[in-house]
């Protein structure tokens, strides 16, 4: 007897499990392959080198602030055109010193939140209703962070291209005008 109740509760088990909420093989594909785009887009923004991005960002403030708040001079046009040329750096420069933690945060943050809805998906927690709702918010968030992330390496890779092109020659102005005001 206790051979069959048991039997039964195992045969029961199996059937509320079975017949738990499912999501379809067209969701099951569009879970799969959106999971793959966060995981590559969050590979990208941790691939970035948090130090190396934040001391560019850092360097370009203080030389930037100088330039701007020190230099009272009258100064040579062709001195004032490549001071400027790196004082415009300052929209790239600020991007990724304001956007860079957040990106990083949130492409960490939607990995996870995919995750959780493999996790639930995979376990019969999320029935075909429910995953569309859910998948939406997923997708409208990896849409905004691949937007982001592309700005953001835009920004580091352009900014830190003309960053480097100008940095010897306003370091030498720096340098010559410090020097000229005994500095």
């Amino acid at each position: 007897m206790k051979k069959h109740l048991f039997t039964l509760s195992l045969i029961f088990s199996l059937l509320i499990v079975s017949c738990g909420p499912k999501i379809n093989p067209d969701q099951k594909e569009s879970i799969e392959k959106l999971t793959n785009q966060v995981d590559s887009v969050a590979k990208v923004v941790n691939a970035l080198d948090s130090a190396e991005v934040k001391q560019l960002a850092d360097n370009f403030f203080d030389r930037k602030n100088y330039i701007q708040n020190k230099i009272v001079d009258t100064l040579k046009p062709e001195m004032i055109f490549k001071l400027d040329a790196f004082v415009q750096l300052r929209k790239e420069m600020g991007f990724i010193r304001g956007e860079y933690g957040t990106i990083k945060n949130e492409a960490n943050i939607l990995k996870k939140q995919i995750a959780d809805l493999n996790h639930d998906v995979s376990e019969g927690l999320v029935d075909e209703k429910q995953f569309e709702r859910y998948y939406s918010l997923e997708k409208t968030n990896y849409d905004q962070l691949t937007m982001a992330t592309g700005q953001l390496t835009a920004a580091i890779t352009e900014g830190s291209k003309k960053y480097n092109e100008l940095l010897p020659e306003v370091d030498s102005l720096i340098a010559a005008y410090k020097e000229s005001v005994n500095e």
